[in-house]
Protein backbone atom coordinates (compact mmCIF):
# COMPACT_ATOMS: atom_id res chain seq x y z
CA UNK A 1 0.00 0.00 0.00
CA UNK A 2 1.44 3.40 -0.72
CA UNK A 3 1.97 6.14 1.49
CA UNK A 4 -0.39 8.39 0.06
CA UNK A 5 -2.94 5.56 -0.06
CA UNK A 6 -2.25 4.82 3.91
CA UNK A 7 -2.57 8.21 4.81
CA UNK A 8 -6.18 8.66 3.29
CA UNK A 9 -7.50 6.15 5.50
CA UNK A 10 -6.20 7.71 8.68
CA UNK A 11 -9.79 9.26 10.30
CA UNK A 12 -9.99 12.72 9.58
CA UNK A 13 -9.25 14.31 13.03
CA UNK A 14 -6.36 12.16 13.32
CA UNK A 15 -4.72 13.52 9.89
CA UNK A 16 -5.97 17.15 10.99
CA UNK A 17 -4.42 16.60 13.71
CA UNK A 18 -1.21 16.18 12.15
CA UNK A 19 -1.75 18.68 9.48
CA UNK A 20 -1.96 21.20 12.24
CA UNK A 21 0.86 20.65 14.00
CA UNK A 22 3.15 20.37 10.64
CA UNK A 23 1.42 24.18 9.34
CA UNK A 24 1.57 25.66 13.10
CA UNK A 25 0.35 29.49 13.66
CA UNK A 26 2.89 30.98 12.64
CA UNK A 27 1.92 34.72 11.53
CA UNK A 28 4.23 37.10 10.01
CA UNK A 29 3.87 41.19 9.22
CA UNK A 30 5.00 42.03 6.06
CA UNK A 31 5.42 45.62 5.40
CA UNK A 32 2.71 47.58 7.19
CA UNK A 33 -0.26 45.86 5.87
CA UNK A 34 -0.18 42.11 4.94
CA UNK A 35 -0.04 39.40 7.21
CA UNK A 36 1.18 36.08 5.90
CA UNK A 37 0.95 32.10 7.82
CA UNK A 38 4.93 31.49 7.73
CA UNK A 39 5.33 28.17 5.80
CA UNK A 40 8.50 26.00 5.61
CA UNK A 41 8.00 25.91 1.64
CA UNK A 42 5.81 26.38 -0.76
CA UNK A 43 5.16 22.53 -1.10
CA UNK A 44 3.31 23.00 2.29
CA UNK A 45 0.86 25.69 1.67
CA UNK A 46 -0.37 23.81 -1.88
CA UNK A 47 -0.83 20.90 0.98
CA UNK A 48 -2.59 22.95 3.23
CA UNK A 49 -5.00 24.85 0.71
CA UNK A 50 -5.72 21.25 -0.55
CA UNK A 51 -6.79 19.55 2.28
CA UNK A 52 -9.95 21.87 3.31
CA UNK A 53 -11.79 20.36 0.52
CA UNK A 54 -10.82 17.01 1.37
CA UNK A 55 -11.58 15.75 4.61
CA UNK A 56 -14.92 14.69 5.17
CA UNK A 57 -15.59 16.48 8.40
CA UNK A 58 -16.64 18.82 6.10
CA UNK A 59 -20.20 18.38 6.05
CA UNK A 60 -21.76 17.41 2.63
CA UNK A 61 -25.07 18.70 3.36
CA UNK A 62 -23.57 22.03 4.69
CA UNK A 63 -21.47 22.16 1.26
CA UNK A 64 -24.63 22.00 -0.62
CA UNK A 65 -26.71 24.25 2.01
CA UNK A 66 -23.96 27.07 1.11
CA UNK A 67 -23.64 26.06 -2.37
CA UNK A 68 -27.59 27.01 -2.81
CA UNK A 69 -27.83 30.04 -0.42
CA UNK A 70 -24.47 31.79 -1.49
CA UNK A 71 -25.21 31.09 -5.17
CA UNK A 72 -28.29 32.86 -5.09
CA UNK A 73 -26.50 35.76 -2.99
CA UNK A 74 -23.59 36.04 -5.36
CA UNK A 75 -25.99 36.14 -8.36
CA UNK A 76 -28.24 39.32 -7.43
CA UNK A 77 -24.87 41.07 -6.42
CA UNK A 78 -23.49 40.61 -9.73
CA UNK A 79 -26.93 41.20 -11.26
CA UNK A 80 -28.09 44.40 -9.63
CA UNK A 81 -24.21 45.90 -10.00
CA UNK A 82 -25.68 46.46 -13.54
CA UNK A 83 -21.70 45.84 -14.78
CA UNK A 84 -21.78 42.35 -16.02
CA UNK A 85 -23.32 42.27 -19.50
CA UNK A 86 -21.81 38.47 -20.87
CA UNK A 87 -18.46 38.14 -21.64
CA UNK A 88 -15.89 35.26 -20.29
CA UNK A 89 -15.45 34.89 -16.25
CA UNK A 90 -12.91 33.07 -14.47
CA UNK A 91 -13.48 32.45 -10.44
CA UNK A 92 -10.51 31.95 -8.47
CA UNK A 93 -9.95 29.32 -5.35
CA UNK A 94 -13.73 28.28 -6.87
CA UNK A 95 -13.91 24.85 -4.82
CA UNK A 96 -17.03 22.83 -5.79
CA UNK A 97 -18.23 26.12 -8.54
CA UNK A 98 -20.85 27.92 -6.59
CA UNK A 99 -19.12 31.39 -7.99
CA UNK A 100 -19.42 29.72 -11.55
CA UNK A 101 -23.00 29.19 -11.75
CA UNK A 102 -23.73 32.66 -10.96
CA UNK A 103 -21.67 33.74 -13.67
CA UNK A 104 -23.33 31.13 -15.67
CA UNK A 105 -26.82 32.39 -14.81
CA UNK A 106 -25.88 36.23 -15.77
CA UNK A 107 -25.20 34.64 -19.33
CA UNK A 108 -21.20 34.49 -19.03
CA UNK A 109 -18.96 32.10 -20.66
CA UNK A 110 -17.74 30.71 -17.05
CA UNK A 111 -15.33 28.74 -15.49
CA UNK A 112 -13.45 28.48 -12.58
CA UNK A 113 -9.75 26.92 -11.02
CA UNK A 114 -9.03 25.62 -7.47
CA UNK A 115 -5.75 23.52 -6.36
CA UNK A 116 -8.61 20.55 -5.30
CA UNK A 117 -11.85 20.72 -6.83
CA UNK A 118 -12.55 17.46 -5.98
CA UNK A 119 -14.17 14.23 -8.29
CA UNK A 120 -16.07 14.50 -11.16
CA UNK A 121 -16.31 18.12 -10.89
CA UNK A 122 -17.40 20.04 -14.37
CA UNK A 123 -17.10 23.74 -13.24
CA UNK A 124 -13.92 23.92 -12.13
CA UNK A 125 -10.68 23.07 -13.50
CA UNK A 126 -7.10 21.81 -11.18
CA UNK A 127 -5.40 25.35 -11.32
CA UNK A 128 -3.13 27.35 -8.77
CA UNK A 129 -4.47 30.98 -9.45
CA UNK A 130 -0.38 32.07 -8.57
CA UNK A 131 0.16 30.31 -12.15
CA UNK A 132 -2.67 30.69 -13.79
CA UNK A 133 -2.58 28.52 -16.98
CA UNK A 134 -4.72 31.03 -19.25
CA UNK A 135 -3.22 33.34 -22.00
CA UNK A 136 -2.18 37.10 -21.71
CA UNK A 137 -5.23 39.41 -22.01
CA UNK A 138 -7.91 36.61 -22.62
CA UNK A 139 -10.25 37.13 -19.67
CA UNK A 140 -13.29 40.05 -19.35
CA UNK A 141 -13.75 39.00 -15.61
CA UNK A 142 -11.70 37.40 -12.53
CA UNK A 143 -13.94 36.82 -9.58
CA UNK A 144 -12.94 35.54 -5.93
CA UNK A 145 -13.63 35.52 -2.48
CA UNK A 146 -10.48 33.55 -1.73
CA UNK A 147 -8.13 36.22 -1.32
CA UNK A 148 -7.64 34.92 2.30
CA UNK A 149 -5.85 31.33 0.83
CA UNK A 150 -2.83 33.57 -1.15
CA UNK A 151 0.54 32.56 -0.67
CA UNK A 152 1.75 35.57 -2.25
CA UNK A 153 -0.23 38.13 -2.60
CA UNK A 154 1.82 40.36 -5.61
CA UNK A 155 2.43 37.29 -7.40
CA UNK A 156 -1.68 36.63 -7.83
CA UNK A 157 -2.17 40.62 -8.66
CA UNK A 158 0.26 40.01 -11.60
CA UNK A 159 -1.67 37.21 -12.65
CA UNK A 160 -4.50 38.87 -12.51
CA UNK A 161 -3.38 41.92 -14.67
CA UNK A 162 -1.74 39.39 -16.89
CA UNK A 163 -5.02 37.38 -18.06
CA UNK A 164 -7.32 40.42 -17.75
CA UNK A 165 -8.36 42.19 -20.82
CA UNK A 166 -8.06 46.35 -20.68
CA UNK A 167 -11.11 47.44 -19.59
CA UNK A 168 -12.14 44.33 -18.07
CA UNK A 169 -13.07 43.84 -13.94
CA UNK A 170 -11.83 42.24 -10.86
CA UNK A 171 -14.40 41.43 -8.57
CA UNK A 172 -13.47 40.00 -4.96
CA UNK A 173 -15.52 39.65 -1.91
CA UNK A 174 -12.80 39.57 1.15
CA UNK A 175 -13.20 39.79 4.85
CA UNK A 176 -12.77 42.58 7.53
CA UNK A 177 -9.22 43.30 8.67
CA UNK A 178 -7.39 42.74 11.67
CA UNK A 179 -7.72 46.24 13.06
CA UNK A 180 -11.85 46.08 11.73
CA UNK A 181 -12.42 42.76 14.20
CA UNK A 182 -11.70 40.38 11.57
CA UNK A 183 -10.72 37.07 12.54
CA UNK A 184 -8.99 34.23 10.46
CA UNK A 185 -9.19 30.33 10.65
CA UNK A 186 -6.95 28.01 10.58
CA UNK A 187 -7.12 27.13 6.65
CA UNK A 188 -6.62 30.81 5.39
CA UNK A 189 -2.66 31.92 4.92
CA UNK A 190 -3.09 35.76 4.52
CA UNK A 191 -4.71 38.58 6.20
CA UNK A 192 -4.77 42.51 6.13
CA UNK A 193 -4.96 45.06 8.51
CA UNK A 194 -7.91 47.15 6.93
CA UNK A 195 -10.16 46.64 3.74
CA UNK A 196 -9.17 50.15 2.64
CA UNK A 197 -5.53 49.49 2.90
CA UNK A 198 -6.29 46.27 0.45
CA UNK A 199 -8.08 48.15 -2.22
CA UNK A 200 -5.16 50.80 -2.04
CA UNK A 201 -2.25 47.63 -2.87
CA UNK A 202 -5.07 46.44 -5.48
CA UNK A 203 -5.46 50.13 -7.01
CA UNK A 204 -1.46 50.61 -7.70
CA UNK A 205 -1.94 47.61 -10.50
CA UNK A 206 -3.71 49.65 -12.69
CA UNK A 207 -7.09 48.60 -11.18
CA UNK A 208 -10.15 51.78 -9.81
CA UNK A 209 -12.88 51.03 -7.87
CA UNK A 210 -16.22 51.09 -9.79
CA UNK A 211 -18.29 49.88 -7.18
CA UNK A 212 -18.01 48.54 -3.21
CA UNK A 213 -20.89 47.19 -1.11
CA UNK A 214 -20.77 45.84 2.40
CA UNK A 215 -21.65 42.17 2.59
CA UNK A 216 -22.52 39.85 5.60
CA UNK A 217 -22.24 36.47 4.05
CA UNK A 218 -20.42 34.40 3.46
CA UNK A 219 -18.18 36.44 5.58
CA UNK A 220 -18.53 40.08 7.14
CA UNK A 221 -17.23 42.67 4.71
CA UNK A 222 -17.49 43.50 1.57
CA UNK A 223 -17.97 43.33 -2.61
CA UNK A 224 -15.81 45.41 -4.57
CA UNK A 225 -15.73 45.65 -8.23
CA UNK A 226 -12.64 47.23 -9.99
CA UNK A 227 -12.17 48.31 -13.52
CA UNK A 228 -8.74 47.22 -14.90
CA UNK A 229 -7.60 50.28 -16.57
CA UNK A 230 -4.10 49.59 -17.04
CA UNK A 231 -1.58 52.27 -17.77
CA UNK A 232 -2.46 53.76 -21.75
CA UNK A 233 0.69 53.29 -24.06
CA UNK A 234 2.16 51.08 -21.86
CA UNK A 235 2.73 47.23 -21.34
CA UNK A 236 0.16 46.94 -18.17
CA UNK A 237 1.89 43.42 -16.97
CA UNK A 238 5.37 45.19 -17.20
CA UNK A 239 3.64 48.09 -15.44
CA UNK A 240 2.24 46.78 -12.89
CA UNK A 241 5.21 44.74 -12.21
CA UNK A 242 7.26 48.14 -11.73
Amino acid sequence: MSIKKFFHQIPDKIRQHYLKKRIGEKWGLSGETIIRREYANYEDYIRHQQAKFSFKSICPVDLVDYDARYGEILYERLKSSNLIHGGSALCLGARQGTEVKSFLKCGCFAVGIDLNPGENNLLVLPGDFHRIQFSDHSIDMVFSNSIDHVFDFDKLLLEIVRILKIGGLLIVEIGKGKNEDGSVSFYESFSWTTIDELIALIMKKGFKVALRRPIDFPFPGESIFFSFEGKAGTDPIKAAAD
